[in-house]
């Protein structure tokens, strides 16, 4: 059973504004209840605009029966139980998250990372490899090392040579690329030069992300550190964000696989001559014709990407092409592909973006400004030692955090109210209404005017054998013993061996709703049965009645009656147990606003 806390009473009304001064509603056995824990569950509870003076009476008394019940959940000790503490626990600890951390550094960090992503960034860089534990010495060498290879970028080294007669010192500074071959111990850096492409947020570390981001084109960054060492970058170029939506088709090309390459290349040929038909859909020939398997089942399509997704020269055809081109057949080190555009477009706005850029702040690595900024906050707000540690610090601000954010108050009472209800509710009717065979029997008994039906029904034991011999020993113990034994009776005499003599079903059928049933319980002849094959001796044993005769006959309702009884009984001996005193004052300026 689903708890559905306060809604489980509080059903919807109409939302009204309020915006009287707190004071107390009401009293439960001389315990206060304030306006705003009620103004907090009605305004949640309803979402309507307009209120009658006869609905908010309706309302505050179903809120009074839920106060009722959780005073005498109190009184039972369930909130003092393991089980109810460790609920509440887990329930407040999925609330404060939100309050743990600096949400103005938060939203501040996604629209920064939405104005850089407005913007993409050619870079090349240098590395110099240094583990996040390295000890002191290995960390100095490596720093020291960078800098050096930062000073001969951006300053030089003084190198004399001579001009005319004489011989001067110039400061040679060396070529960023060529020093990335010679320096560099990023372990592609010989076959690439440094050369990153180009750089989006969340593409790379954060570190080498806000370096290459705060740097002026053409301009070498400060040295940065990285989890994998110090770093150094040249940014080269910047553009606006682009994506395009393409398709493509692939033949692939085995490294060194000549006649392959041939093949595939003659093949694309023809694939692209039939592409460039208007009358011919790129999409099906794809399907039929792309090695790519992945985007062939969806007729070549790749979707939205941007620069940086794919490799070259796929990525400068692809974007070079006019909506609806297709390309001429070019090659790549996976194979050689045709590509067909579909549309382009900018960045979309923040509003359609906001909530994917959070995700994205929130696994990164910048999350950690965030936190500082939330743990200096609170280090100032209550006016901590220093010496206190950062863990310590978000465990006080989350021991006050109740103290401080009255809407998290709020809900943390409704779910420390709506467990109890829930628990207590179990104790006192819902699980008494299921298993108290003696009160529903009694219950039906004296209401069993109540419960009458349209039709007759017929109540008993359908069985499907495989034989007469099955369904004769079937009927017998179906007659004799007790329903809740024939299974297992069957089981013993019949279904032998693990093989399915006999099928038994127990029931109350409506005409209709069995044609065995109809043709055997209600005897309609002229009823179309097919027997099953597996079991086409069919048996029926029972009678047909006109009303239920005991309260199993109708269990579902009898159930859900028992239960209202209860529920109403309940609520009666608490109003009688436990004092209600109504602040009509309080009241009267609620009904008002």
């Amino acid at each position: 059973m689903k708890k559905t806390f306060l809604s489980i009473v509080l059903l919807g009304a109409s939302m009204l504004g309020f915006a009287q001064a707190d004071q107390v509603l009401m009293t439960i056995n001389g315990e206060p209840v304030m306006v705003s824990e009620f103004v907090y569950i009605y305004e949640k509870n309803n979402q309507e605009t307009s209120l009658e003076k006869k609905t908010m009476e309706e309302y505050l008394d179903l809120f009074v029966n839920f106060k009722l019940k959780v005073t005498e959940a109190i009184a039972q000790g369930v909130d003092t139980t393991e089980s109810f503490k460790k609920e509440l626990a887990g329930y407040r600890a999925q609330a404060t998250p939100k309050y743990l951390q600096d949400n103005a550094a938060i939203d501040s960090l996604v629209n920064l990372s939405y104005n850089r992503m407005a913007k993409i960034r050619k870079a090349a860089h240098i590395a110099v490899q240094c583990a996040p534990d390295a000890d002191s010495a290995t960390v100095a060498a490596a720093k020291a090392r960078i800098d050096s290879i930062r000073e001969r970028v951006t300053v030089g080294i003084p190198t004399t040579i001579k001009k005319g007669r004489k011989m001067v010192t110039v400061q040679n500074v060396e070529d960023f690329n060529e020093a990335a071959t010679l320096y560099s111990e990023e372990p592609s850096a010989k076959q690439s030069k440094g050369e990153l492409g180009w750089i989006q947020p969340f593409r790379f570390v954060y570190p080498f992300e806000d370096a290459v981001y705060t740097t002026p084109i053409g301009e070498v960054t400060p040295v940065f550190r990285s989890p994998y060492g110090f770093h150094i970058a040249k940014v080269q170029e910047e553009r606006d964000f682009e994506e395009v939506h393409a398709a493509h088709i692939m033949k692939m090309t085995p490294v060194g696989d000549v006649q392959r390459m041939v093949d595939a290349h003659m093949a694309m040929d023809s694939i692209y001559k039939l592409a460039i038909q208007d009358s011919i859909d790129f999409a099906s020939l794809a399907s039929a014709n792309s090695e790519d398997r992945g985007s062939a089942m969806r007729g070549g399509d790749l979707g939205w990407f941007g620069r940086g997704a794919m490799v070259q020269p796929f990525e400068d055809i692809t974007f070079g092409l006019e909506i609806g081109q297709v390309s001429k057949p070019f090659q790549t080190r996976f194979g050689v592909h045709i590509s067909k555009l579909y549309g382009k477009r900018g960045i979309q706005p923040l509003d359609s973006m906001r909530s994917q850029i959070l995700r994205q702040v929130q696994r990164d690595q910048r999350m950690k400004i965030a936190e500082e900024s939330f743990i200096k906050k609170t280090r100032a707000e209550y006016q901590l030692p220093a010496e206190m540690s950062d863990t310590d610090v978000k465990a006080y601000a989350d021991a006050h955090l109740e103290e401080k954010h009255a809407d998290l108050r709020n809900l943390v009472k409704e779910y420390h109210d709506g467990i109890l209800l829930f628990d207590v509710s179990l104790r006192e009717v819902w699980d008494k209404a299921s298993q108290d065979t003696e009160g529903l029997a009694a219950f039906f008994k004296a209401n069993k005017k109540n419960y009458v039906w349209d039709e007759p029904r017929f109540k008993g034991h359908m069985i499907y054998a495989k034989n007469e011999t099955a369904a004769k020993v079937a009927k017998q113990i179906v007659k004799t013993a007790h329903p809740d034994s024939v299974m297992s009776y069957l089981n013993q005499r019949v279904n032998v061996d693990s093989v399915m003599y006999v099928r038994v079903e127990r029931g109350i059928w409506t005409k209709g709703k069995n044609a065995a049933v109809d043709l055997l319980g209600f005897k309609i002849k002229d009823t179309e049965y097919v027997p099953n094959e597996e079991f086409p001796i069919v048996i029926a044993v029972g009678k047909t009645i006109k009303a239920p005769q005991v309260y199993t006959d109708e269990r579902g309702k009898v159930v859900t009656d028992y239960q209202d009884y209860l529920e109403k009984s309940w609520v009666k001996s608490l109003r009688e147990k436990y004092p209600v005193v109504i602040n009509q004052e309080a009241l009267e300026t609620l009904k008002s606003n």
